[in-house]
């Protein structure tokens, strides 16, 4: 085996140093280059990560700010839902839902809504079971996705029960302002071959006072009999037309088209109006004070008082003593340029937490199909509308007060009790 010498040693090591010197400067720049490319993947990465975490907290706080629920399920059961979720069904912590069964939040034969592995078929309504029992009505979109892994659907549940609510009390209002019409019709209709049969009542009667006059004894009390009969005809004949007249003045479009106005002739009508809803139950006083006219349209008027005592009446059990109760209708000027008029009852009161809200439109404590809710809104609006205003004060109990401030207006004309 040789031996390499000293100087041979030498000249090797200077070589390799050469060679190395050399692919060093040939490879710097590339291996420079890595390192840059290097450091811009990382960064990239880095960006990457931060941008992900960003996007993440916001859609979890857009999740968890949606006033739409969302429940995310597999197999029927929920994996996830957002605080909207929990809302709608009347529960606060995220445990007390997670991993229950849809089916028992929902009815039976609506579950395959929620949980039919077929195609999507957009809105769907689904009734839910709220905690305290009550029924949610809602709109459903569902949809399949990958959540944590795993085929899962999503459920995003919009509340409809209101608006569903509000859409009926509308289409009733719509109802009742046809029926209102149509009364009016009638009305009309009525008037004229009632007029002529008055007529004829009152000619026919004014005869057998001629007759009662030139008959003997025994045919004069026949006759009376007759008469009275006549008269009995003609007093309801009177109180027909009375009624006819109030409705078409009550119902007459005046377009809001404001004159002097008698606020004492406009509760007369439609104390007249409401009779059948007081007479079982309340006796109606008037109170009347000295009050000037006030600009106002006369229909309007009537709108606003007429819901007033209606609403009074109501107020009052049905069956009570009608002699131990009273709707008081009392007015009185106050200051040099306001009337006021007052509407009474002494019916069941209003709790106080329902005071604040009773103006806001489709707000009723009355059971459904007795209200819409929309009458002391309208009131409101007709008052408002005049440059009035409108208070309430009640104790439960022992009645409820409504007071209606109006302007006089620019007239001079008065009226009187």
């Amino acid at each position: 085996m040789s031996v390499l010498s000293t100087p041979m040693v030498v000249l090797l090591l200077v070589l390799a140093a050469g060679m190395g010197l050399l692919l060093y400067f040939l490879f710097r720049r590339r291996i420079q280059r890595l390192e840059v490319d290097a450091q811009g993947m990382a960064e990239q990465v880095d960006r990457s990560q931060k941008q992900l975490r960003e996007n993440e907290e916001r859609f979890q706080t857009l999740v968890d700010r949606s006033p739409d629920a969302l429940f995310i399920h597999r197999e029927g059961h929920i994996v996830f839902h957002n605080p909207a979720a929990a809302s709608l069904l009347g529960y606060e912590r995220a445990d007390e839902l997670r991993g229950r069964k849809l089916v028992e939040f929902i009815q039976p034969t609506e579950e395959d809504v929620l949980t039919h592995p077929g195609d999507e078929q957009g809105v769907q309504e689904v009734h839910w079971t709220h905690r305290e029992g009550r029924v949610v009505l809602s709109e459903v979109v569902t949809f399949t996705l990958v959540f944590e892994g795993q085929p899962a659907r999503v459920s995003i549940v919009r509340d409809i029960t209101e608006r569903k609510h509000l859409r009926e009390k509308l289409q009733t209002a719509d109802r009742m302002a046809a029926i209102g019409s149509l009364a009016a019709g009638v009305a009309h209709e009525i008037n004229n071959p009632l007029s002529f049969m008055l007529s004829n009542v009152r000619f026919v009667r004014d005869e057998v006072q001629a007759l009662v006059d030139e008959a003997d004894d025994r045919t004069r009390e026949r006759l009376k009999e007759i008469q009275e009969a006549l008269e009995e005809t003609a007093t309801g004949g009177d109180r027909v037309s009375e009624i006819v007249r109030d409705l078409r003045t009550f119902a007459r479009g005046d377009d809001g088209k404001r004159g002097p106005v008698n606020v004492h002739s406009v509760l007369d009508l439609c104390g007249n109006i409401a009779r059948s809803q007081l007479r079982h139950r309340a006796q109606l006083v008037k109170s009347y004070g000295e009050v000037p006219s006030i600009m106002a349209s006369e229909s309007r008027l009537g709108q606003l008082f007429l819901n007033l005592i209606i609403n009074a009446a109501q107020a009052i059990p049905e069956g009570a003593d009608a002699k131990m109760h009273e709707v008081r209708l009392t007015t009185w000027k106050q200051g040099e340029d306001q009337v006021v008029v007052e509407v009474k009852d002494t019916g069941v009161g209003i709790p106080p937490e329902n005071l604040h809200r009773l103006f806001d439109p489709f707000f009723t404590t009355k059971p459904a199909g007795v209200g819409t809710g929309l009458g002391l809104s309208i009131c409101r609006g007709i008052v408002v509308g005049l440059g009035g205003r409108i208070t309430v004060e009640s104790e439960p109990g022992r009645g409820t007060s409504f007071r209606v401030f109006l302007p006089v207006g620019d007239t001079s004309a008065s009226s009187s009790g």
